[in-house]
């Protein structure tokens, strides 16, 4: 098995615990839709559904509903606020990822940077076998990190607004 990853960072004009909160426990939670839309070629998150529990404990678990059609279920790993939040991503319903990967796992670190917040999103995945990795290479590299900034991009808009507003 290889693990084929990509990541992302940006400084937030946000303090890291109020935008903590306002990400992992709430966008994360009920407005992934929101932030993690269709990009670079690839479908965002249309819902999700059978969610078990706060988005901010190890343990729970739902499924993504995309926009092409396709599911995966998400398990949070880890969070301790306001400095790490970690996931796992398996049981993927898309034929070609089905295929590819055996799972997938997302990691968020986050640090002071002045008044404002450093965010860190690495996202890696395993892939089911040597000769995935031709494939799954470029899909990683070129299109999922795209996607990745495009999240980033849109959730660093609205955590400067957001966040602000119910800091004040």
């Amino acid at each position: 098995m290889t693990t084929v990853s990509s990541t992302v960072e940006s400084t937030i004009a946000a303090p890291r615990g109020p935008f903590w909160t306002w990400l992992v426990p709430g966008v994360f939670f009920n407005e992934l839709h929101t932030v993690m839309r269709d990009a670079a070629f690839l479908p965002g998150v249309e819902r999700t559904t059978d969610t078990t529990g706060p988005w901010d404990v190890p343990g729970s678990n739902r499924i993504i509903h995309t926009t092409d059609g396709s599911t995966v279920r998400e398990t949070v790993t880890s969070a301790v606020a306001p400095d790490y939040f970690a996931y796992r991503v398996t049981e993927f319903t898309s034929p070609l990822i089905r295929r590819l990967v055996t799972e997938a796992r997302g990691q968020w670190w986050f640090s002071d940077a002045g008044a404002g917040t450093h965010a860190k999103w690495t996202y890696s995945f395993d892939t089911k076998a040597f000769w995935a990795v031709p494939l799954l290479f470029p899909m990683v590299k070129l299109l999922w990190s795209r996607y990745m900034k495009a999240t980033m991009d849109v959730t660093q808009e609205r955590a400067e607004v957001e966040v602000k507003a119910v800091s004040q």
